[in-house]
């Protein structure tokens, strides 16, 4: 049998509601008479066992929408991030920064991919060993300028 707080919780729940189901309200006129018959209390055990029932179903759709709405917000901070990427490649190679130029670049490298079946590639390598190099130099002035404070550090730590 179902506890008593949980149903009169759950009566008092389904009376606040704008426009409650027809079980709800069968529910309701159910969990009102006093001395029910045997019949009447089988009616309102399945009836709970319905409202539980769906209470777990509205569950897992809230849960399901939540997930849904992650999945949307990753996919959307990925975007984001792709084209934040793209915009800092553009600076890195000192672009002129006019949407129009850029455009028809892009637009003109589509071309030539298209008659030069080679080019794509040749221009991919050149454009990955470019950041591989410029990588590698924010990495040897990381290291220095580490070293310099490393070394400005020990020098103040010295008594004269």
């Amino acid at each position: 049998m179902v506890k008593p707080e949980w149903l009169s919780e759950h009566v008092q729940y389904i009376k606040g509601l704008k426009s409650p189901t027809a079980t709800q309200a069968l529910l309701v006129e159910l969990a009102a008479i006093p001395n029910p018959t045997a019949q009447e209390s089988r009616q309102l055990d399945k009836l709970i066992r319905l409202e539980k029932i769906n209470q777990k179903a509205e569950a897992m759709k809230a849960e399901a929408a939540r997930m849904l709405s992650a999945r949307r917000e990753d996919q959307r901070k990925a975007h984001t991030r792709e084209l934040i990427e793209l915009g800092g490649i553009v600076a890195m190679v000192d672009f002129p920064v006019d949407r129009g130029t850029l455009t028809g670049t892009l637009l003109w490298a589509l071309d030539q991919f298209r008659t030069d079946d080679d080019l794509q590639h040749t221009l991919k390598r050149r454009g990955d060993t470019f950041i591989a190099e410029r990588e590698n130099e924010k990495k040897v002035e990381t290291q220095a300028s580490a070293e310099v404070a490393a070394n400005a550090a020990a020098a103040e730590k010295v008594p004269a």
